[in-house]
């Protein structure tokens, strides 16, 4: 599931940066039904290997 989800999601992210829209953590889960806890697991994966960027706060 780690591998399924992690796919989802940067496909997900691919998308909305072609709309020049950041995506939200709550964005993500609801479009590709994972539970948030573990989508911030393997975004945060993702991030430290520089296949996603991350950022925190209101406007992250």
């Amino acid at each position: 599931k780690t591998c399924e989800y992690g796919i989802k999601a940067v496909l997900y992210i691919a998308q909305q940066s072609l709309r020049q829209t950041r995506s939200k953590m709550s964005d993500i889960v609801q479009q590709i039904g994972s539970p948030e806890a573990f989508t911030g697991k393997v975004l945060g994966s993702l991030s430290r290997h520089g296949i996603v960027d991350s950022y925190t706060g209101p406007h992250g």
